[in-house]
């Protein structure tokens, strides 16, 4: 079942400049210990500027993206994202010749440029009459893209030309998404009015959105400790690289079984039951179980991490037809996303990555809550809205 667009003035169709927008803005998400530990290699940062430089930067996305939902008017598109583009491959480019400091400025621009980036494309999902399908494309091209990169660029430019080659790679392809922005819409339409009296989001959506935040803070604390995590269960360095290669092959595979089935499948069923099995997959990885086991939960892992993301959109359509509450998904995704290992940094050892499963397990258990008690509201409230 699908969101309602009865609330929409016009459904958005799929654009695939708009997704283009969307898939460059994120790409970094997915190449962060490509680039960034090159940068390190070359001596241009230091290991404690690597996690500055990854935080900076998504922060910044996450933050913008959301202040543009809240602020920036919908309309001369294409100019909007022909800037954001052209300033976001300016950065990639300047990043060439930075170190240390005005590296980490750097990507903390760089960041922001892609935070109006990805502002577009989940105004474009937001507005469709099956964002759970919308959603799905995207995550599932985006992770095509960023796995297609990690895997060309160390054996093209980066071959010849180090890390630097891959930064004016990053340059050159955030060219084509303003080459791309002239075939955006010149605006999208006006989301739904509030109702009469009502100021901001409604307090369901911010307990919504808090539980996204704490749930993508879970993923990503057990994603960047993955490798330490793969060695405290005895796996050699190949077999970790496998798990990793696992999870990232059914992170498509969950994507796109949420862009094929999504619209026969109920938000709630779908976030709930996903959470109940990622605390057991949370308990079996804890006990550090030997190879194929640890492959295989690791793989369960990257399936259900994609399949969820769409049904987020629904459940907070779900909560605030107007829309508005959707449009801020990206920016608690992309926070969450650098919060979950900031803290869990605080909590691990030199030599045991035990304290990042720990955190990943109360911010997973206290996400699940969230989501029952935003259904239960829901619920008390009358029928559960469609797709929810």
């Amino acid at each position: 079942m699908s969101a309602s667009a009865e609330t929409l003035e016009r459904p958005e169709p799929l654009n695939f400049a708009i997704l283009h927008i969307g898939i460059v803005a994120l790409l970094i998400a997915g190449l962060q210990p490509l680039v960034l530990g090159g940068l390190a290699e070359a001596g241009r940062l230091t290991v404690s500027g690597i996690g500055l430089a990854a935080t900076a930067e998504l922060l910044a996305l996450g933050a913008v993206c959301g202040l543009a939902a809240a602020l920036l008017r919908p309309t001369h598109l294409r100019a909007k994202l022909a800037v954001a583009c052209l300033a976001h491959a300016a950065c990639n480019l300047a990043s060439v010749w930075g170190a240390d400091g005005v590296l980490i400025g750097l990507r903390g621009l760089a960041g922001a440029a892609a935070g109006v980036m990805l502002w577009s494309t989940i105004g474009m999902i937001s507005r469709s009459v099956r964002p759970e399908r919308q959603a799905g494309i995207f995550i599932t091209g985006q992770t095509l893209a960023q796995l297609l990169l990690a895997a060309l660029l160390p054996r093209t430019v980066m071959t010849a030309f180090g890390v630097d080659g891959a930064l004016v790679a990053l340059a050159v392809i955030s060219l084509t998404a303003a080459l791309a922005a002239l075939g955006a819409p010149r605006s999208f339409a006006p989301l739904p009015r509030p109702t009469a009296g009502a100021t901001g989001l409604p307090p369901l959506a911010w307990v919504g959105l808090f539980a996204v935040f704490l749930y993508m803070a879970f993923i990503v604390a057990i994603w960047v400790y993955l490798e330490p995590l793969a060695a405290a269960a005895g796996l050699a360095p190949a077999q970790a690289h496998d798990a990793v290669a696992a999870a990232l092959a059914m992170q498509v595979l969950g994507g796109l079984a949420a862009t094929l089935i999504g619209a026969r499948l109920r938000a709630s069923h779908v976030i709930i039951t996903a959470a109940v099995i990622n605390l057991g997959l949370v308990v079996g990885l804890s006990a550090h179980p030997a190879g194929l086991v640890f492959i295989g939960l690791v793989a369960a892992f990257g399936f259900l991490w994609l399949f969820v993301l769409p049904f987020y959109t629904v459940l907070l359509i779900g909560i605030d037809p107007t829309r508005r509450s959707a449009m801020q998904l990206g920016a608690a995704q992309l926070l969450g996303s650098s919060a979950g290992p900031l803290a869990a940094a605080l909590l691990v050892g030199e030599s045991n990555a035990d304290g990042a499963m720990k955190l990943a397990g109360v911010c997973l258990a206290a996400a699940l809550v969230l989501f029952v008690g935003v259904v239960v509201a829901l619920a008390r409230k009358g029928p559960l809205p469609s797709g929810v």
